[in-house]
């Protein structure tokens, strides 16, 4: 078998691992080619001949196969969807996933193979719409690609899941079945080690099973949909002829209830087609109802009076009328009205059929599938002559008062080679008989780039227990009564999507290694690329005396620049497994910069009820969208009635993590960012006459050697974490306590230490003991975590 010199520089450049083709040899390779596998047994030969004659796999040097070596997400793309036999879109520029891009030097060339998966349905990404294409592939990943592709999602959910700490829930099933199929096998330890990175070894070899069983045609592809493609078709209305120089064309009709009968309205857009300045045409603008009733909507005030050459106004219409009988409205007349004559001559300038235009306002519903997607669904906003393109990313449910808030996340995309402004349009939810219309949270004008991609956010209050089924788009109108100071605002739509499934926003995650970066999200603006995020820990802290305990998570932010980074202000929440969320907290800190080369310890307080017995969630960073209403004093005077702007939050990166437990050894303890070692100890007591009453009080002493030291190159912050020490009798009564700080001018340092609790008791305690603790500060008060005791 023979490669294409094409097909040979295409795999070089691909990934480093073809990088020892011979380009001009033009001979298919085998095992023998590489050094490294002249030892293979017969078995393994034949396979890795197969892998490798095919195309699918090559050396990552001259001679050399890389055996041991690990393979990135992006690379195994393209040898699942070489395995699979999956169809694959060369042309595709833009992807769903958004830190996947056909700009990135060192994993641009996957982002075909990258959509291949996602439209066989054999991969839904790494969390927060991403795909994280640097990252290893684990051994249980492995295991979920290959079930996916044999097209036995089913039978792994269904399959007993393995009981193995080393695989994570999510995976149990898939390593069960993987192993059943030997596809895969347990390591030399008898466990599947299913976080652990894939060899190349195992990668070729169960790739090889999985191709022998893979049955041609079973796997259901989704369409690809070229990037430049509008999933949503609305049908543009038509336009119409006024005068020689001058369209009309509908771009919005609104009919909706009112309490007193029905509201008119009418979006219209004007085009110049001359090349100057012509005034608007005089015409009445009338509807024609189903029962042959005609009603003339009356003019916006503050339309305008003319039109630029080559250019489009919109204007704006309205009526309301007390009739109550319900009918449809069915045409749009232009009507030319010459009333310098008597009687007057009316003239018809145009007549335009509407009926399956018109928007019911909160009775509207939508139950073409050509006009209602389902989410992710790509549209444009109808009536507007804009490039953009949209697609909803993201839903999260947050509360207002007592009322939740849907936030929905919308990825705009600019595929134009011209800037471009996202136009007035909103989202409504969609209930059973209700609709609740939202509101952007930007403020501001959006304005994108050529090939630029943003994101925009919508926040639909509704009602407690409201169960939407769709959100709508809405363009949005104003119309301005004549000596009225605000206008009124209307909405008219035509397309709409559905909620997400679960499978959509219940992602699988692979669990977090602890210290590990973080992906976030490459759209979000909160976090400067040159600065790195990683959890450091996440633990339990204990709260006395309350019906609730805290989780603390301490985030480290590293500074990869030369320059300093403001530390990045994000929220963040943890989520069970059955949907709960607990909002964090975060702690005031004194640190508000990252020095170049450095990091920098943010942490966040989770309340969680005392009964929550779960050890393992998905920890959520939180984007804070809008802009948060509190003014300062001196505005708050000035402007006493200024009502303060809600502030949203969205997902920007997510992971699962366990809570971690304690780490000590012998006299040594870690709490991060600090190591402490007491290399001795000692309690004594003293004894001190009254010379008034002739009693007695006692007061303790601790002596200690201590060496501090942080474990890692990071400003932390003097208020948190600190050290309690607390004197307890043998009845673990508490007789006294100290608190220091770990960092700052009056810290705890290392070295030789006295700790003094003065007159603690009244009577000689024995024996005493001291309660060593870490402590954080949070809104709810002191939480605290065992860290040592000390007996006398």
């Amino acid at each position: 078998m023979k490669k294409s010199l094409s097909m040979i520089l295409s795999a070089a450049m691909a990934f480093s691992m073809f990088s020892s083709v011979a380009l001009g040899a033009g001979i298919a390779k085998s095992s023998t080619d590489f050094n490294d596998l002249n030892n293979l047994d017969a078995a393994s030969k034949i396979k890795f001949d197969a892998m490798i004659s095919a195309g699918i796999f090559d050396g990552v040097g001259e001679g050399n196969f890389g055996l041991k070596d690990k393979m990135n997400r992006a690379q195994f793309a393209k040898v699942a969807a070489l395995i699979f036999g999956l169809p694959v879109d060369a042309s595709l520029k833009s992807s769903s996933f958004t830190d996947v891009s056909a700009d990135d030097p060192a994993n641009g060339y996957a982002l075909p193979y990258i959509e291949s998966l996602k439209n066989a349905n054999l991969t839904d990404g790494y969390g927060a719409n991403s795909y994280n294409p640097a990252g290893e592939v684990t051994k249980e990943q492995l295991a979920a690609f290959l079930i996916r592709g044999l097209s036995k999602e089913a039978e792994a959910k269904a399959t007993q899941g393995v009981n193995d700490t080393t695989v994570s829930a999510w995976a149990r099933g898939y390593a069960s079945l993987a192993t059943q199929l030997k596809l895969m096998e347990n390591g030399a330890d008898g466990t599947f080690g299913g976080n652990s990175a894939a060899t190349r070894e195992q990668l070729v070899t169960s790739s090889y099973e999985a191709k022998q069983q893979f049955i041609p045609g079973s796997i259901v592809v989704k369409p690809t949909v070229p990037s430049n493609t509008v999933q949503l078709s609305t049908g543009e209305m038509p336009s119409y002829p006024l005068t020689n120089n001058v369209q009309a064309q509908p771009k919005g009709l609104l009919q909706e209830k009112t309490a007193g009968g029905w509201r008119f309205g009418a979006a219209i857009k004007l085009t110049n087609t001359s090349g100057s300045t012509v005034r608007i045409p005089d015409y009445e603008l009338r509807v024609k109802a189903s029962d042959g009733t005609v009603y003339t909507l009356k003019a916006s005030s503050d339309n305008v009076r003319s039109i630029e050459p080559q250019s489009t106004v919109e204007l704006s219409y309205m009526s309301e009328i007390d009739k109550i009988a319900d009918f449809n409205l069915t045409n749009l007349l232009w009507i030319d009205v010459d009333d310098q004559v008597y009687p007057k001559q009316e003239t018809l300038l145009a007549d335009a059929p509407i009926e399956s235009f018109v928007w019911r306002g909160s009775e509207a519903t939508i139950q073409d599938p050509a006009l209602l997607g389902n989410w992710g669904v790509t549209f444009t906003i109808p009536g507007e002559n804009s490039p953009l393109k949209y697609s909803a990313t993201n839903m999260t449910k947050q509360f207002t008062g007592q009322a939740p808030t849907y936030i929905v996340q919308v990825k705009v995309v600019n595929p134009a080679s011209y800037a471009a402004t996202v136009p007035n349009f909103t989202l409504s939810g969609q209930a059973e008989g209700r609709s609740f219309v939202g509101n952007r949270v930007e403020q501001s004008s959006v304005i994108l780039n050529p090939g630029e991609q943003k994101y925009i956010n919508f926040a639909i209050t509704t009602e407690p227990d409201t169960q939407l089924n769709a959100f709508y788009v809405l363009s949005g109108h104003n119309f301005l009564k004549q000596g009225a100071t605000a206008p009124i605002q209307y909405f008219t739509g035509r397309i709409g999507f559905k909620l997400p499934a679960a499978s959509e926003t219940q992602t699988a995650l692979p669990s977090y290694v602890i210290g590990k970066p973080i992906t976030v999200d490459s759209l979000s603006k909160a976090v400067n690329p040159q600065m790195e995020v990683a959890l450091q820990n996440i633990e339990w802290f204990e709260n006395d005396g309350r019906d609730y305990k805290t989780a603390v998570a301490k985030i480290k932010y590293t500074n990869r620049s030369g320059s300093v980074i403001p530390v990045p202000k994000l929220g963040a929440d943890i989520v069970s497994s059955n949907g709960v969320t607990y909002n964090g907290i975060q702690s005031t800190s004194s640190v508000n910069d990252v020095l170049p080369g450095m990091g920098a310890v943010q942490m966040y307080a989770f309340t969680v009820p005392g009964s929550e017995n779960a050890n393992q969630f998905t920890l959520r960073l939180l984007e804070q969208q809008g802009q948060q209403a509190q003014a300062s004093s001196q505005a708050a005077q000035a402007q006493p009635t200024q009502q303060a702007q809600p502030s949203y939050k969205t997902p920007i990166a997510q992971v699962n993590v366990t809570m971690n437990s304690l780490t000590s050894v012998g006299n040594e303890f870690s709490f991060y960012p600090y190591q402490v070692r007491m290399d001795s100890f000692n309690i004594t007591n003293y004894a001190a006459k009254n010379a008034v009453t002739n009693s007695y009080g006692y007061t303790y002493k601790l002596e200690m050697g201590l060496d501090i030291k942080t474990t890692d190159a990071v400003i932390a912050d003097p208020a948190n974490p600190k050290l309690l020490f607390q004197l307890e009798g043998p009845d673990g009564k508490r007789l006294g306590s100290k608190t220091y700080a770990l960092s700052g001018d009056n810290r705890l340092m290392s070295g030789n230490q006295s700790i003094m609790f003065d007159s603690a008791s009244d009577t000689l305690e024995s024996p005493i003991s001291i309660k060593v603790y870490e402590v954080v500060t949070t809104p709810y008060g002191d939480a605290r975590r065992l860290l040592t005791t000390l007996k006398d």
